[in-house]
């Protein structure tokens, strides 16, 4: 990202702030719902691509015989098999019915931040990677744009620094609001290619500049369009571009499962920048976390990340795509 913190405020019209991680879910515009598993409060409306929450009831013989008593021991071993298998039971069912359920990892198309490359954000997303293993897999894209090296690069290196798009002449700042941003339509193009060629994918997961794009890509599949077949987002010190050519990504209210990673220390993208694009989004989930201007992987962020990426199947982002309009539907 540039070098000066973003302050600068832009506003999503749905209005209040999401509500933190764990919070009470809240009905009504731009207010966000808690993972799911939270027995607090009504259940919200379900944005387009989020898999069913619900479990099987569970009976035992005869429908609405009582179950005969077991002894201490076979209770022990119930108990243990139920630890055991309950996150791949629960799994089963909410994904029963589609094609590719069980057969593979869900699928992350992953964009990295401005001056960054898929290498470098490969390097910095060990832990990452590590605490979503057998449950996702991320796969990092470079950005169209080729940089100058800085004093920070190697000039003779082979992973030149990228941006998705410029708010000047071959410069990028968040918080500024760029007459005539370029570049943006390379990269929303190059987004389509990857997931085109080498998908299938079921998600999205973006860096602060990546975390913007994939913002950006989320309105588009929101509105139907079929070039980016997603069925999920994870946004990590995301930010709403300021650009006014950028502004129609965020008039309608963008419905599409998310989970808004921020940071309370970032110092290059403000928590509230993060915070207030979550309002343009139906049900957003906001993860708060204490750290700056990096993607956290600590044991609560992984327990987070887990809960969400289990609301989703394999295969979701292909068989559902929203037909125009359909964002409407749920709006907050």
């Amino acid at each position: 990202m540039g070098s000066h913190p973003v302050t600068r405020q832009h506003r999503c019209p749905q209005g209040p702030t999401p509500a933190v991680l764990g919070e009470l879910p809240l009905a009504g515009p731009g207010r966000a719902a808690a993972l799911p598993g939270s027995h607090r409060g009504s259940r919200p409306a379900r944005p387009a691509g989020a898999a069913p929450s619900s479990h099987p009831p569970v009976t035992s013989g005869r429908q609405g015989a009582p179950s005969p008593p077991r002894s201490r021991s076979a209770r022990s071993r119930l108990s243990s098999q139920s630890a055991r298998g309950v996150s791949a039971g629960r799994r089963k069912w909410r994904c029963r019915g589609a094609a590719m359920a069980e057969a593979r990892p869900l699928r992350l198309l992953a964009l990295h931040g401005y001056r960054q490359s898929a290498r470098r954000l490969r390097q910095r997303t060990g832990a990452l990677r590590k605490a979503l293993r057998g449950r996702a897999e991320l796969v990092p894209i470079d950005a169209p744009h080729r940089l100058p090296a800085s004093a920070e690069d190697d000039p003779d290196g082979d992973d030149p620094p990228r941006g998705w798009w410029f708010s000047g002449p071959g410069t990028f700042e968040a918080g500024e609001a760029a007459a005539a941003p370029a570049g943006l339509e390379e990269s929303l193009s190059a987004v389509a290619a990857a997931l085109a060629e080498h998908g299938p994918f079921d998600g999205l997961l973006g860096f602060s500049q990546g975390a913007a794009l994939a913002a950006m890509v989320c309105a588009l599949r929101a509105r139907g369009d079929p070039r980016f077949p997603v069925a999920f987002a994870v946004l990590v010190a995301a930010f709403a571009s300021r650009a006014p050519a950028h502004g129609h990504f965020y008039r309608e209210p963008i419905a599409l499962p998310s989970l808004h990673v921020v940071g309370d220390t970032d110092a290059v993208i403000a928590a509230a920048l993060s915070r207030e694009l979550a309002q343009c989004f139906v049900e957003p989930v906001v993860l708060s976390h204490p750290g700056g201007h990096f993607i956290p992987a600590a044991a609560a962020q992984k327990k987070a990340y887990l809960e969400f990426l289990e609301r989703f199947c394999p295969g979701q982002g292909q068989a559902e795509r929203p037909e125009a309009g359909e964002a409407r539907e749920g709006a907050l």
